[in-house]
């Protein structure tokens, strides 16, 4: 299925409380900015066309393999980032300790490192309180949700996610889909609603949930077939947090919020070729015009057009994969 290296997120391993707690800020994650923010334009964080702040974006599961990218793409693209995660900081990975050792970097890099900082919030977003705390702070404007896990506690299969998570995430008892994707993001989205309201912002606040291509599957032809005769149970709870979301999402009550919906199948990068094999086979797949497999996307491409979308008022609603690569044009 093409949820099985779907989304990767934070570990969630560590101990929380209610009001999110300020961690020390560490440059190291912005090391590695994408190949097309190398440039000498997109080294100053300021990239708006004005040169100033475009403003702060929050972004709930900053630590994991999506939101890391994210974070690092918000920045080039100038906005100011705060990332809420229940591991705080994200992960030191072999490739950072070996950038850390090196000094044979490039001054132009090591300056954007050390002049991009993301502010790393330690906290539980099962807790509305937690989100809440950061966006009374003011000046946020959009939400953007990368927080879920592939295997459950309750699939007896939770030790896996070691595996195909990005970030090595490990599950605890309570999470389930229902409470690490359905109650994380409706808190989210009611917390950001009234935020929204008391500020009395001129437009909709830019809502970005990371949903997954198959839920998408009763709108396609063979869609159904392969969920309900196919399909695993513990996939089949993993889409119905999913579609739980979107509805309220998409209801009319929520329309103090802009919603964007991207729905990616396989979230690759070059840099992890165990990915590669069940990659390859979904582009095959797609190639074939199978309408039930959507073709795999990049996690550079994903974040970019889920940043890029926070400052386009006309982009609302699902976003699959061909609205993906338009994002990135």
């Amino acid at each position: 299925m093409s949820s099985v290296c779907l989304l990767h997120v934070p570990r969630l391993v560590v101990s929380f409380r209610s009001v999110p707690r300020r961690v020390v800020r560490d440059s190291r994650t912005t090391r590695a900015l994408s190949s097309s923010s190398s440039s000498n334009s997109n080294t100053n964080r300021y990239t708006s066309e004005d040169n100033r702040v475009k403003g702060k974006l929050l972004v709930l599961g900053g630590t994991g393999f999506l939101g890391q990218t994210v974070c690092k793409r918000a920045i080039v693209e100038g906005y100011d980032v705060t990332s809420l995660s229940r591991r705080g900081l994200p992960p030191v990975t072999a490739s950072d300790k070996t950038v850390s050792a090196s000094s044979s970097a490039s001054s132009s890099i090591m300056n954007t490192a050390s002049s991009i900082k993301i502010d790393y919030r330690q906290g539980d977003a099962r807790q509305k309180e937690a989100i809440e705390a950061i966006l009374n702070e003011g000046g946020y404007v959009g939400v953007i949700h990368t927080i879920g896990l592939l295997f459950d506690e309750t699939s007896g299969m939770g030790s896996y996610n070691r595996f195909v998570s990005g970030s090595g995430s490990l599950p605890d008892a309570d999470s389930t889909y229902d409470t690490i994707t359905r109650l994380t993001a409706f808190h989210a989205i009611d917390a950001a609603s009234e935020y929204a309201a008391r500020v009395a912002l001129p437009t909709p606040l830019p809502f970005v949930f990371t949903s997954a291509a198959e839920a998408g599957w009763p709108d396609v032809t063979g869609g159904n077939l392969i969920e309900n005769k196919l399909a695993p149970d513990f996939l089949k709870r993993y889409l119905r947090a999913k579609r739980q979301v979107e509805a309220k999402l998409l209801d009319p009550s929520t329309a103090l919020l802009r919603p964007i919906i991207p729905r990616p199948s396989l979230i690759y990068s070059m840099d992890r070729p165990t990915s590669f094999p069940p990659v390859g086979a979904f582009f095959i797949g797609n190639a074939l015009g199978l309408p039930f497999v959507d073709r795999p996307v990049t996690v550079q491409a994903l974040a970019s057009a889920m940043v890029r979308a926070i400052g386009r008022p006309e982009v609302r609603g699902i976003l699959r994969y061909p609205q993906i690569d338009q994002l990135n044009e």
